[in-house]
């Protein structure tokens, strides 16, 4: 491997363009400039890891590479759309062609190429989590029916949870059982047969669930060499952000797609790695650095927060990190608090206090943040909050897509462009009078056959459909909107919303307004797409559009609280960490399990997302846990994150209880 930090020479290069030198730092220009091959960006936070993708993909296209031979990987399409906005204006360029997304949005541009190398047809649907689900639990009805009456299994929660880790991590089925649910190790050959009749439903109604995306792609790679030589040699180089969050598929994804051209270069913090429940690798950073041929480089300006908040986090830096000083490229301003109180009550009443002081300082809700180990950790501090009718918003809330009235809708859209797509078919077909699981099931039998055994259009067997001919309005209704299936998808749920989901949502719903709101929202959202697919595969893969709706709040100035795992990528002026109990922060059944490593760089994410002020809240009464309430075991010096902190690069207060 090779080291290139603090090369000076670099920068007597007379080549270098201008857009380059005024926009980046010496580190920066130089990871810019001399990332080629494999080689990795170990990005501190807040020192512009999103910058020099950006300048990156401006240099290669500067010295003269296509937009369609570059390949980004991103975590959120948020993020990726954030780069190439950022290129399009430092470039000039129109870069459409480039492919850039999260990896499931990869995946499903190369599948919508070469399913049919897999036996899938090009139009397959992708189920999100509910559908799958549903499905999953369709699986498990039919195994009942061939075991004993009364046999009891695992919740469809529960066996999803350890078949997506087990195609994330690539282990087998008895390994991610052992992993997540070893308690259920006496039922794997159960999980294992509901897993292929699943898998076997999903081929059936031509479908694919998120891991399958992922799954389907190597297996396409892994099968079709030629596939794989002529996806890799389109692109030259490939850029993933996010390293240290990814798994073992998405490693071993990205190494087949640079495998003709050898260009990968990874940005990442091991640092920040907090996704181990969903098979993330800690580790991967250490082991692609220790990989033959590897460059390293090394971003450690900390642009962010301010100098006392960088010392601060500097003396916090998880211990397995790869070795990392950041520098502070702000003044000081405010040592970080500690602050203790009596119990969860006073805590929220001390946040309160500390919103109101800095709201009358002259700062805004959204400046300010609440951050917390666990969402429970919150319950106390909402209802505080309410009393004092300080707004809020929850990052943590339902996303958009998955309410049920825009479920519903998109329901019928998924059936128009893929009329096998069983899930979809019960969804609208139950929400009229008078058809339930039975009869559902029969009318999606009946049109399923005559697809598969005939020629017939889709409209032709909607007509003469005997199941469908005791209901009229479902029929009327599936029969114009096929009809009109080549129209804008915004037109298509205008039919769906003014013939039909209007009456029945004021019928159905005690919220009606709110959601007829919503499903305009809606029309406008699609009213950007040209096809129902394109429309789909957005609304599916996209990680949360509530995004795009919460946009369209006339009053967005609100006080944030989210999960450490929700802040990720995130900053704010002002943030408030509560409850840094042992038990609650670090949390206790990591400690049980002595899996404090994660705690420590989920610790160093929630301060890290800090710019001006730090506060960090915790109780004298300890966790709020009645089972490990002052126990020994959770208070000692080593699981006390706050115990590790010297005096000096703080403010220490403490409330007493009145």
């Amino acid at each position: 491997m090779q080291n290139y930090q603090g090369k000076n020479s670099l920068f007597l290069e007379k080549e270098v363009p201008s857009f380059l030198k005024d926009q980046l730092d010496e580190e920066q220009l130089e990871a810019v400039l001399k990332a080629e091959g494999k080689s990795i960006i170990v990005a501190g936070p807040g020192s512009g890891k999103t910058r020099v993708i950006t300048y990156k993909i401006a240099y290669l296209i500067y010295r003269g590479i296509e937009p369609e031979n570059i390949l980004l990987v991103t975590f959120t399409r948020a993020a990726a759309r954030e780069m190439i906005e950022r290129v399009k204006n430092v470039t000039k360029r129109n870069i459409d062609k480039m492919l850039a997304g999260t990896f499931h949005h990869v995946c499903n541009s190369i599948l919508r190429k070469y399913a049919s190398y897999l036996d899938y047809k090009n139009n397959y649907s992708i189920l999100d989590r509910e559908d799958a689900k549903d499905l999953l639990k369709m699986a498990k009805q039919d195994y009942l029916k061939e075991i004993t009456d009364g046999y009891k299994l695992p919740k469809e929660d529960v066996i999803m949870k350890i078949i997506s880790y087990s195609c994330n991590t690539l282990t087998s089925l008895r390994e991610a059982i052992y992993e997540k649910s070893p308690y259920l190790l006496n039922f794997e050959s159960d999980i294992e047969q509901i897993w292929s009749i699943y898998t076997q439903l999903k081929r059936n109604m031509n479908a694919m669930d998120y891991d399958d995306l992922l799954v389907n792609t190597l297996m396409l790679f892994h099968t079709q060499p030629k596939v794989l030589s002529k996806v890799s040699s389109q692109f030259k180089y490939v850029l993933v952000d996010e390293f240290q969050d990814t798994n073992k598929i998405q490693i071993e994804l990205v190494k087949a797609l640079s495998s003709v051209h050898g260009n990968l270069i990874v940005v990442g913090d091991d640092s920040q790695s907090i996704y181990s429940f969903r098979g993330a690798l800690f580790k991967n950073i250490k082991e692609f650095i220790e990989e033959e041929g590897t460059n390293i480089f090394k971003i450690q300006s900390n642009y962010r927060s301010t100098a006392d908040i960088v010392e601060f986090v500097n003396h916090l830096i998880p211990a397995n990190s790869v070795k990392k000083v950041l520098k502070p490229k702000r003044k000081t301003h405010i040592k970080p608090y500690v602050v203790e109180t009596f119990d969860d009550l006073d805590q929220a009443e001390v946040v309160a206090k500390i919103i109101k002081d800095k709201i009358e300082e002259g700062m805004n809700f959204k400046d300010i943040a609440v951050l917390y180990r666990s969402h429970s950790l919150s319950m106390v501090l909402q209802q505080k909050l309410d009393s004092k009718g300080i707004p809020y918003r929850i990052l943590s809330g339902l996303r958009f897509i998955e309410t049920a009235h825009i479920k519903d809708i998109l329901a019928f859209l998924k059936v128009i462009n893929n009329p096998l797509d069983k899930i979809s078919w019960s969804r609208i077909l139950k929400l009229f009078p008078g058809i339930g699981n039975k009869t559902s099931s029969r009318i999606y039998e009946e049109i399923e056959k005559k697809i598969i055994e005939t020629d017939k259009d889709i409209i032709e067997i909607i007509k003469n459909s005997n199941q469908l001919k005791n209901f009229k309005t479902p029929q009327n209704l599936l029969i114009k909107l096929f009809e009109r299936r080549e129209d804008a998808p915004n037109e298509i749920i205008e039919i769906i919303y003014s013939d039909f989901y209007k009456e029945y949502s004021l019928l159905t719903y005690s919220d009606s307004k709110t959601r007829i709101m919503d499903i305009e929202r809606f029309i406008e959202i699609a009213s950007r797409y040209e096809s129902i697919n394109t429309f789909l595969e957005d609304l599916t893969l996209s990680e949360d559009l509530s995004i795009i709706n919460s946009q369209k709040e006339q009053n967005n100035d609100k006080l944030t609280l989210t999960t450490i795992h929700g802040a990720k990528g995130l900053e704010w002026k002002v943030v408030i960490l509560i409850s840094v109990n042992p038990g609650d922060f670090p949390n206790g059944l990591a400690i049980k399990e002595n899996k404090l490593d994660e705690e420590e760089r989920l610790f160093y994410v929630a301060v890290t997302r800090a710019k001006n002020e730090l506060y960090i809240i915790k109780q004298s009464t300890g966790t709020s846990n009645p089972y490990i309430r002052n126990s020994f075991y959770f208070v000692k010096k080593e699981n006390d994150f706050i115990k590790k902190i010297p005096e000096k690069m703080i403010n220490r207060l403490r409330i007493t209880n009145k």
